[in-house]
């Protein structure tokens, strides 16, 4: 079951949802008002994410695994229902209905330092996740799998798309 419009990266049915993603970078951004309307929104690319455990991390830019805990997003299990954390990225749940892009994410991160430090007890597959790194990548984390059921070996498994900054 897909959590959103985005098909999973790497499956067959990815081809055209990624190629359409990349059809709209380029185009100008007209949603909204303010400073960045009118903007042109940049290349979406999008990465399959190794598990994400107490033991590891996630680099934004790259979608690749952090050594260590040393990475720009970190799952941990330290409150009831676990969290996202960060030292060097904002991170929002997208409210409403799935269906988030580099608009939706840009404004609910923009002009804010915090937090860094998303709870995840309400959160469930399909749930939209925002971050905006400090370099000014932004990030749409789509939840597949979380269990936290048993925090010790608690896990998420989510898809990521990233829109550098630059």
């Amino acid at each position: 079951a897909q959590a959103s419009g985005a098909p999973r990266p790497g499956t067959a049915a990815s081809a055209p949802a990624e190629e359409a993603a990349a059809s709209s970078a380029g185009t100008p951004d007209t949603e909204g008002d303010g400073p960045t309307a009118g903007t042109t929104a940049p290349v979406a690319h999008a990465y399959y994410v190794p598990l994400l455990t107490g033991d590891n991390s996630l680099m934004i830019r790259s979608g690749k695994e952090g050594k260590g805990r040393k990475g720009d997003v970190r799952f941990g299990c330290e409150s009831a229902g676990c969290e996202l954390t960060s030292d060097t990225s904002v991170i929002v749940q997208v409210p409403g209905e799935p269906g988030a892009g580099y608009e939706t994410c840009r404004d609910l991160t923009a002009g804010t330092s915090g937090p860094h430090e998303l709870p995840l007890a309400a959160s469930a597959a399909g749930t939209e996740i925002c971050v905006r790194h400090r370099s000014g990548d932004i990030a749409l984390m789509v939840i597949q799998t979380k269990s936290t059921a048993v925090p010790d070996i608690g896990f998420l498994d989510v898809d990521l798309t990233v829109w550098p900054a630059g």
